[in-house]
């Protein structure tokens, strides 16, 4: 396998940093298949894409990213609203709840009372 030069990382470090969209891909999301694409046509040198990742991590100092996912439909102020009024309410429980036990020996435990 060949390995490629200072020269060569170079120039792909180069021109991964432009971007996926700079290389013709739809999105702004670097795959390994991807970057294997910019190194073949940046330096004629074609990599598995299991040797990219290494090339990736070792030799350039890159490393793994992700995206954070959000739902379109993510309604930050409900969200926020939810979690003030709702969620207090909801952790005390109910009102008129007695408190029970998991012991059925002690007086407080509903199963007890028969």
């Amino acid at each position: 396998m060949p390995r490629l030069s200072e020269a060569q990382l170079g120039r792909v470090d180069r021109a991964l940093r432009q971007g996926p969209r700079a290389h013709g891909f739809a999105t702004d999301l670097w795959t390994l298949d991807r970057v294997a694409a910019v190194i073949e046509a940046t330096t004629g040198v074609r990599y598995h894409r299991g040797h990219v990742w290494k090339l990736l991590r070792d030799k350039m100092g890159w490393s793994r990213q992700r995206p954070a996912r959000r739902a379109v439909e993510r309604n930050d102020e409900a969200i926020a609203r939810w979690a003030a009024e709702e969620w207090p309410r909801i952790k005390r429980g109910p009102a008129d709840a007695e408190r029970g036990s998991s012991s059925r020996t002690n007086r407080g435990s509903r199963s007890s009372r028969r």
